[in-house]
């Protein structure tokens, strides 16, 4: 900095600390770009996106698959707690692949970009925690209809489809055909507002 910028050095902070751990910094971020440690990267995007409201865009490197699921659609085999949570902070798409040879020495994996930019919330009384359990029980037992897979979180099968139901969504679908928000109509069945 002091070589190539100086006149920035003040605006400069290096935060040496686990990336999982971090919930404040000197300054409100507004970007992240990063190259993360694969086995993490999904864990840190989710981490920094919930704690750092001030993230509105960015630019990941991960491995390629984990980029591939992060962007993810529903009905997509790919499709899973990864996408539908990344969508309640925004919309993520996939940006490009990374060879293995522009690395040295070469990975046996390919990396993958992924950009995102913040949106709103889906508009809910449910929390964020709320709706993030329906996501977690839901593909738990990916291959289990929503009725089946639900039954542990809504304390049976029948209390499942009755919010599954109250909800628009299909008890007999599965989480990977659902958009972030039908599991949060799901999960205002369960929490009610007025409860």
């Amino acid at each position: 900095m002091r070589t190539w910028r100086p006149e920035a050095v003040d605006e400069f902070h290096l935060v040496l600390s686990d990336a999982m751990k971090v919930t404040e910094l000197p300054v409100q971020p507004t970007a992240l770009v990063a190259n993360l440690p694969y086995n993490v990267a999904v864990p840190v995007v989710l981490h920094l996106l919930q704690h750092f409201p001030s993230l509105q865009h960015g630019l990941v490197m991960v491995q390629d698959e984990v980029a591939d699921r992060l962007a993810a659609g529903p009905g997509s085999k790919i499709y899973g707690v990864p996408s539908v949570k990344a969508a309640w902070y925004g919309h993520m798409r996939k940006a490009g692949v990374i060879g293995m040879n522009v690395f040295w020495p070469a990975p046996k994996i390919h990396s993958g970009l992924v950009s995102f930019t913040r949106g709103a919330p889906p508009a809910t009384h449910a929390t964020r925690e709320q709706v993030f359990a329906v996501i977690d029980a839901a593909f738990a037992q990916r291959r289990k209809t929503l009725r089946a897979a639900l039954a542990t979180w809504a304390g049976s099968a029948a209390e499942a489809e009755r919010f599954i139901v109250a909800a628009g969504v299909d008890p007999t679908a599965r989480g990977e055909v659902l958009d972030i928000n039908a599991f949060v109509r799901i999960a205002e069945a369960r929490h009610p507002l007025d409860a």
